[in-house]
Parts: structure tokens; sequence; C-alpha cells
């Protein structure tokens, strides 16, 4: 397998087949790709100062499992699955975070005045925060995966380790 080329035509599931195969350009891009959604999934499930040490974690298990992977799955669902999983097994292990602490999303690029833009992050903030407290872990996963990651319904529901049906009753 080369390990130069262009690799960002690939999808995301040719990239990890090639790193399986040991290319490591392959694996440079998945991690490109990826680190900044797995981090706002981990910060937004509460982990916090700890976000940044569970997507290290995530690749790092990601890395050593890739000979599991199947090109049949979509890559993004394995990955977010590793990531949740590693985010619940520490959350067993630690104090739990107060609801909302450490959600934070990007601040929107263009042309918006940097008080609109901060208006907007806010408003997006609370939004997750009024979840949190509403909603049980599983539902904000669900919507969060849903409509931020925009992931179809069946990917979620692998993700969460529920049905198809479930997660729609969820996101209910």
């Amino acid at each position: 397998m080369p390990e130069d080329g262009d690799t960002s035509s690939l999808s995301d599931e040719q990239l990890a087949c090639r790193a399986q195969a040991g290319c490591a350009a392959s694996f440079d891009q998945l991690v490109r790709r990826f680190q900044v959604p797995v981090f706002h999934f981990l910060e937004h499930r509460g982990a916090g100062g700890e976000a940044e040490d569970l997507v290290q974690e995530t690749f790092l298990r990601v890395y050593e499992n890739l000979h599991r992977y199947r090109r049949r799955w979509r890559f993004r669902t394995w990955l977010f699955t590793i990531a949740r999983r590693l985010n619940v097994n520490t959350y067993r292990r630690t104090k739990p975070v107060t609801a909302g602490e450490g959600v934070r999303e990007s601040i929107p690029s263009g042309l918006a005045e940097p008080a609109e833009c901060a208006i907007e992050a806010e408003g997006r903030q609370r939004l997750w925060e009024i979840a949190a407290e509403a909603l049980s872990p599983a539902q904000c996963d669900a919507l969060w995966l849903h409509y931020v990651e925009q992931m179809p319904v069946g990917d979620v529901a692998r993700v969460l380790g529920q049905s198809r049906v479930a997660v729609k009753a969820m996101m209910y």
C-alpha cells in the first residue's frame, strides 16, 4: 500500500481498509476527519476536560483494533461506538459531571458579527443543557448523533446498541 498520494478523496471505509493494510497516510486522514467530531461528541457527553484524552484513547483503540473492522460497516458508526463505550467506561469509574457542563459549540464561520456568533453559540449551548436536564443520556446521545453528527437512524441505533424503532421512539 503506498504511503503517499492524495487520500482526501477516498471514502472513510476505503481509508479504513487501506489503514488495515498498513497505510499510515490513510489512518492519518481518518484522524484528521474525525478528531473534531469525536471531541465534540465526547464533550457533549460530559467528558469535559477529559475529552481530549478520550479522543486520543479512542483513536488508539481504533488503531489497535483495525483488524476487527469490516468494510460492510460504516467506519463512522464503528468509530463513534468505540468513543461512546470508552466514555461510558470512564464515566463509571469517575464522578459524574453536572448536566450541560463542558458542552461547547464552535462559533460558526462566515461574515456574522462576533456578538451574533456568541449569542447563537450560547443559545445552542443552553438548548443542549436543557435537553440534558430533561432527557435521558441515551436520548441526548441519539439526538446529538442524528442532528449534529448527521448520522442516519440505523447508524445511531448501532452506536447506542438499540433497535431502529427504539431510537426513533427516543428521538420522538
